[in-house]
């Protein structure tokens, strides 16, 4: 349920919406910088994100849970100026307490380098 929640809450741009869903240890990885951010690094690459993206939307194809986590596959639809985005993502999610202790996310960084200024 916390990934579903944080996934429409970044949807929205609420990124401050997201901040309680975390833990205040939360480390979340990405395979495309194969580091981990603490909270308040994921909250500002979250506000980049969002403030960069426009159209964004989230299709969730598959969502499974499990005891102490989620795993979620889904495509993020937007637009980086006049680039289309559809980056597929898998993230694992680490439950503690309800609350988001850690985050492992894997996509193509090719997929989104418009994002960050890159030519795809």
């Amino acid at each position: 349920e916390g990934a579903a929640v944080a996934v429409e809450i970044k949807r929205r741009g609420d990124i401050d919406g997201v901040a309680p869903f975390y833990t205040d240890d939360v480390q979340v990885w990405h395979n495309v910088t194969g580091a981990a951010l603490d909270k308040a690094g994921s909250l500002d690459l979250l506000r980049y994100w969002s403030s960069r993206v426009a159209d964004l939307n989230y299709e969730v194809l598959e969502r499974r849970i499990y005891e102490g986590g989620a795993v979620q596959r889904h495509v993020v639809h937007g637009r980086a100026g006049d680039v289309a985005l559809d980056a597929a993502v898998c993230i694992v999610f680490h439950f503690d307490a309800g609350r988001i202790r850690r985050i492992y996310e894997y996509l193509d960084p090719a997929s989104v380098a418009a994002v960050f200024g890159a030519p795809r």
